[in-house]
């Protein structure tokens, strides 16, 4: 039966169902509000899956150091070093880059050939190596690869164990897994707490507003030898990265929430919270002092 307009005509069949399928303001204001509150429940979720990848990423990169250490001590028989000074030039004998405590360079340099990185190494020139990224150097939650200057930085540092206010030089990494050039070069043999129980490399604090200019522990380069820019000491536990006020607190740390991701010396990695007891981080950062790791 066909619907009868003002008129007195019939209503078409197609008007009518036009008609009847509309929605009303209200109706559309109500579902772009339900779709608003989805979209904000989603997101946070949707950071923390993004998060857990870069972390994942984070852990397989300290996991190819942590390996290209191993390598690097089945070849020379000891670990990379420190290097000798921040100043130090590449050395070289007979044309070829010098090789554990003979490098001026330190332990990121020493580690390129052993991390896929051989070409790199044998560049003849300093600044060609000291401006070359390497992507394994840097963390994906904190920046991707980045240069300060004319250096290319780094993202982790080796551990030097714990310092003291006399003697050791800030430490020269003398229980550490890195050490000075002048006290090694050290290897499996000289780690009496256990592989396992010892912090080898972790992530370094930065400041997280300074990203892109030059920091106290941050301006050298991933080619340093001893120096804040690749090392770090165990005597604080970590924290999260600063929010500005540079003050070269040289300690590990990491932009990750909730804690900083290490590469123990038998080639584990592991995620530790920024609550650690401050003991526990001391007894995994000394490589012999022989004191029990409780559970972390």
């Amino acid at each position: 039966m066909l619907q009868m307009d003002v008129c007195g005509g019939a209503a078409p069949r197609g008007r009518q169902r036009r008609m009847q399928a509309g929605f009303t303001l209200v109706e559309l204001l109500v579902v772009i509000a339900i779709i608003g509150i989805l979209v904000s429940l989603l997101l946070p979720a949707v950071q923390a899956a993004r998060e857990a990848a870069r972390r994942t990423q984070c852990q397989n990169q300290l996991k190819q150091m942590s390996l290209g250490f191993h390598n690097h001590h089945d070849v020379h028989g000891s670990f990379a070093t420190g290097g000798m000074d921040y100043y130090s030039a590449r050395t070289f004998t007979n044309g070829k880059p010098e090789v554990v405590n003979r490098q001026g360079w330190g332990w990121l340099y020493q580690l390129l050939p052993y991390i896929e990185q051989q070409n790199l190494w044998d560049l003849p020139t300093d600044s060609q190596v000291q401006g070359a990224p390497v992507k394994t150097y840097y963390c994906p939650t904190r920046r991707p690869a980045a240069v300060v200057g004319s250096r290319a930085v780094n993202d982790y540092a080796g551990n030097a164990g714990l310092y003291t206010s006399t003697g050791y030089a800030w430490g020269d990494g003398y229980n550490g897994c890195i050490v000075r050039n002048n006290r090694g070069p050290i290897g499996f043999q000289s780690i009496t707490d256990g592989t396992a129980n010892t912090i080898l490399v972790g992530e370094k604090r930065l400041d997280r507003l300074a990203m892109g200019t030059a920091q106290c522990d941050d301006n050298e380069g991933y080619t340093s030898g001893w120096d804040w820019d690749v090392v770090r000491w165990g005597n604080t536990p970590p924290l999260p990265d600063r929010r500005g006020f540079d003050q070269c607190e040289v300690l590990f740390g990491a932009l990750h929430p909730g804690g900083v991701n290490f590469g123990l010396a038998d080639g584990s990695v592991r995620f530790i919270s920024y609550t650690v007891d401050a003991t526990t981080f001391q007894r995994l950062c000394a490589r012999d002092d022989g004191n029990p790791i409780p559970n972390y």
